[in-house]
């Protein structure tokens, strides 16, 4: 993808960005005598690209909504969970082989892991918690820090996210229901399209 250096960084300023210039294109174009044809494509293609960062907003947003109530049934539920294990593990027929049967015997540690990376200028520190992965990122200015990651039976790291900030959540609910899940990061560093530092791989569990 070419790098348009007129363009800002962040979706919300492109936003405002392709609206002003779709605002003003008929203008400019009527100053400068334009092709009509070419004009009425650039405006609809301008606007397309509008309709996408909403429409990813819309997603986002979604995703936000689903986490929440999520995280709002787990409330409930984990404390009925407790309390039915609990009444399982005290009846007198129980069994250890039992237990394993429905995951009960194994148990995971939910204090909090951190690693610090660098590669050039780009740090990130991974801190792993019940249900999501935290970074907090240091990067020169001007620069980008993208984050891929594979998970479960991913044999592929995908992009995760692109980071203009210096914080960021994976609050994705685990694939399948075991108790933990390993997910492992990658983290790279660009300026202008181009990479400039790439770290090593880092693998933590995010239990559920």
């Amino acid at each position: 993808m070419k790098k348009l250096t007129f363009l800002p960084l962040s979706e919300g300023d492109k936003k405002q960005w392709f609206e002003a210039f779709a605002a003003n294109l008929s203008d400019v174009a009527n100053a400068l005598s334009l092709d009509p044809a070419e004009v009425q494509d650039m405006a609809a293609d301008t606007r397309a690209a509008t309709n996408n960062i909403d429409q990813v907003y819309q997603t986002d947003s979604a995703a936000d909504a689903a986490i929440r109530k999520r995280n709002e049934h787990r409330e409930g539920y984990f404390s009925r969970l407790s309390d039915f294990v609990y009444r399982v593990k005290a009846h007198k027929n129980y069994t250890k082989a039992l237990g394993e049967l429905i995951n009960i015997e194994t148990t995971f540690t939910s204090k909090p892991t951190k690693v610090t990376s660098s590669a050039n200028k780009l740090t990130a520190e991974i801190s792993s918690n019940p249900q999501k992965v935290s970074f907090k990122l240091k990067r020169p200015a001007q620069h980008l820090i993208h984050i891929y990651s594979k998970r479960g039976n991913e044999t592929e790291f995908q992009l995760l996210a692109t980071i203009t900030g210096l914080l960021y959540e994976d609050t994705r609910p685990n694939l399948g229901t075991m108790p933990a899940e390993r997910r492992e990061y990658v983290f790279t560093l660009s300026k202008n399209d181009k990479e400039s530092a790439r770290t090593s791989v880092y693998a933590v569990a995010v239990l559920m």
